[in-house]
């Protein structure tokens, strides 16, 4: 059940950035038609709620992939640098 609605968060999500993207393609195109200053808000609206979802996205994917393990810390060049344990404090 826990999967099921995590997938419908991310579908919801995804549905947002699409139509926030949408919505700043089709009042682009009406200011550039009518030049109303109303479409350029809602242009701008349209392009934060694209932005917003998208970063949400990316940082979802990011947390995920930390949280299992599959990040690893690069040095120069993509060389991959090891980790350094500190002794515990006990």
């Amino acid at each position: 059940m826990r999967n099921l609605v995590a997938w419908g968060i991310l579908i919801g999500v995804f549905f947002v950035a699409g139509e926030g993207l949408n919505l700043f393609r089709t009042h682009i195109e009406w200011y550039l038609a009518s030049g109303s200053v109303s479409d350029v808000v809602w242009a701008a609206f349209g392009l934060l709620l694209g932005l917003a979802a998208t970063a949400f996205l990316g940082g979802y994917i990011y947390h995920r992939d930390k949280k299992r393990g599959k990040l690893k810390r690069e040095g120069w060049r993509g060389r991959p640098v090891p980790k350094r344990h500190r002794p515990s404090r006990d």
